[in-house]
């Protein structure tokens, strides 16, 4: 086990490593696309299932019990995922990048998640998990605040020239899709960490760890000007504060609160859904009032919508919005790889039964951490929900290496503390 977690530490601390390809280098020859990022997760598994294999042997464990312990809440809601992912790549137009796309955004997340959540169970904690993932945000946030103090980004030279940071992506807005998740989960820690009583060095020098990697995470998407980054934090801390203060409310109160929460997502659902539907309208209005980003999401919403129109149960298929994406082009003359929306990101990709299996597995993240609240990490891995769909409105959350493999993680780090119930999860 400890060789297992040793490489899975390593490959959380690497998860934005996936920018490092053997294509990069002369001497990795691969049949294959292979990340840094891949290599650590194909790793990570293999070295579990060795030592999986070698106690099934020993018959320290069945493989009928192993299945029982990884079996947990979200079982068929990710069988039923990966499932569509499978028939998406064969509707798509590029079947090779399809595949490719269904390796990395799904097969291996779901590889790292059995990995984390078995160990978890094993170690009976997810500190080893939050502190690996905290620390590649670390990293992460000292390279891009170092870009800006020396004005040098080799990754995105043009971003450096208009004064916004990178980190090693292509892309500012990636800097906040990467790191948002990771601010709401480090607050958690840092919040549970806190209200432990026990006072000690170690204590006293994680705290401190955790307030140095915050301010970093804050500084550095400050640095990327991500507005949708700015909005989606904002709405995190309202939210952690909200469901903060939510736990020592009355029941009357929380009863208020819980009708107040609904019906504020249903109108908020619903204002979206009108406003997609009659996109049109903002589109002629893009150039009087709108800035150039918010102008070309109009565009690519308004291409989308007519693409869903013909296509609105099976999607465009994994990889397939570029290749389709031309064809209804309306004001946006550049091509690009999603639509810039959670919930089209996934309609176009995965068809409209992927969206609802998403919805599905989002809904049972929920039911299970909302029981969790009175452990602080809980409340923060449900702000990273509340993060996600908001930054989610006008980027591309999930449909990356770093972040699919993230998203894995956190369900990996649910899935842990619904095995505790009805007991009180600890996260020491």
């Amino acid at each position: 086990m400890r060789v297992t977690q040793i490489i899975t530490t390593s490959t959380l601390i690497s998860l934005p490593l996936y920018v490092v390809r053997c294509s990069n280098f002369a001497w990795c020859v691969s049949p294959i696309p292979l990340t840094l990022l891949e290599v650590l997760i194909l790793g990570s598994f293999l070295s579990w299932f060795v030592w999986r294999v070698s106690q099934i042997k020993r018959g320290d464990i069945s493989i009928q019990r192993l299945f029982e312990r990884l079996r947990g809440p979200f079982f068929w809601p990710l069988v039923i995922f990966l499932v569509v992912s499978i028939f998406s790549v064969f509707i798509s137009p590029n079947l090779q990048a399809a595949a490719g796309v269904w390796k990395a955004y799904f097969i291996e997340p779901a590889l790292l998640f059995i990995v984390i959540l078995d160990l978890s169970l094993a170690k009976k904690s997810v500190n080893w998990v939050v502190l690996p993932l905290i620390l590649s945000g670390l990293w992460l946030s000292v390279l891009a605040i170092g870009e800006s103090i020396f004005k040098v980004d080799p990754f995105s030279p043009e971003s450096i020239a208009i004064d916004r940071v990178t980190g090693v992506f292509n892309n500012p807005n990636a800097l906040g899709l990467y790191l948002g998740p990771l601010f709401a989960v480090g607050l958690g820690f840092l919040a549970e960490t806190i209200k432990n009583k026990k006072s000690s060095l170690q204590k006293r020098s994680l705290i401190l760890f955790l307030i140095v990697a915050l301010a970093s995470f804050l500084a550095t998407i400050y640095l990327s000007k991500s507005r949708g980054a700015s909005a989606g934090l904002v709405l995190l801390l309202l939210f952690f504060g909200a469901l903060t203060i939510f736990t020592h409310l009355p029941e009357i109160l929380k009863r208020l609160s819980r009708w107040l929460f609904f019906l504020l997502l249903a109108f908020f659902l619903i204002i979206s859904l009108l406003g997609f539907v009659n996109i049109d309208r903002f589109v002629l209005k893009k150039h009087a009032g709108f800035g150039e980003s918010v102008g070309s999401r109009l565009c690519i919403w308004q291409a989308t919508r007519q693409m869903l129109f013909d296509k609105p149960i099976l999607g465009a298929g994994l990889s397939g919005f570029p290749e389709i994406y031309p064809s209804y082009t309306t004001c946006e003359p550049y091509s690009y790889q999603y639509p810039h929306n959670i919930f089209l990101n996934f309609w176009t990709e995965l068809g409209i039964g992927g969206l609802l299996v998403f919805f599905w597995v989002v809904s049972r993240y929920w039911s299970v951490l909302v029981g969790r609240r009175d452990n602080f990490l809980a409340v923060g891995l449900l702000a990273v929900m509340v993060y996600t769909f908001i930054h989610g409105l006008v980027d591309v959350p999930y449909f990356k290496n770093d972040l699919s493999s993230q998203f894995w993680v956190f369900l990996a780090v649910a899935a842990w503390f619904a095995s505790l119930q009805p007991k009180r999860a600890k996260t020491s």
